[in-house]
C-alpha cells in the first residue's frame, strides 16, 4: 500500500507539472493571457483521477496478473468519461464541443489504444523469444537436449 501511495504521488507531481507546462505553451500559442486558479484546480483533478486510475490498473499486483491488454482495457474505460467530463468542466468542449474536438478526441483515445497494443505484442514476442533461446542456451549447457 506505501509504494502505491508513493507511485501516485510521483506520479502526480510529474504528469501535473508536465500538463501545467503544455497548458501554458498551448495558451501562449492560442494567444490566451491568462490562466485561472480554477482552471489549474479542474487540471489538478483531472490528473489526480489519471493517476490515481492509472495506478489502480498498471501497478496493482491484482491487475498485473491478469496482464496488460487487460489492465489497458480497464484504464480506458475508466479514463475516458472522467476525461470527458472533467474537458466540459474545464471549458475545453464548450456546450457540444465541435466535431473537430470530438475527432480528435476519439483519434488520440484510438490512436494510443492501437499504439499500446502494438508496443506490448512486439516487446511481449521479443522477450518470449530472449526467453526462449536463454532457456534453450541453459538446456544445451546441462547436456539436456
Amino acid at each position: 500500500m506505501k509504494q502505491m501511495i508513493i507511485n501516485f504521488r510521483n506520479a502526480l507531481a510529474f504528469i501535473y507539472a508536465w500538463l501545467v507546462l503544455c497548458t501554458v505553451l498551448a495558451s501562449s500559442v492560442f494567444g490566451v493571457k491568462e490562466l485561472s486558479v480554477s482552471f489549474l484546480l479542474k487540471l489538478f483533478a483531472l490528473c489526480a483521477v489519471g493517476v490515481f486510475c492509472f495506478v489502480g490498473c498498471f501497478l496493482n499486483p491484482k491487475m498485473q496478473k491478469k496482464g496488460f491488454i487487460f489492465s489497458l482495457t480497464i484504464f480506458f474505460v475508466l479514463i475516458v468519461p472522467i476525461e470527458i467530463l472533467m474537458f466540459y468542466l474545464m471549458g475545453i468542449f464548450v456546450g457540444g464541443g465541435s466535431i473537430l474536438m470530438w475527432v480528435l478526441f476519439a483519434a488520440a483515445v484510438v490512436i494510443s489504444y492501437i499504439a499500446s497494443i502494438v508496443i506490448d505484442n512486439l516487446i511481449m514476442k521479443k522477450r518470449g523469444n530472449v526467453y526462449t533461446e536463454k532457456l534453450n542456451e541453459y538446456k544445451n549447457s546441462n547436456g539436456n537436449v
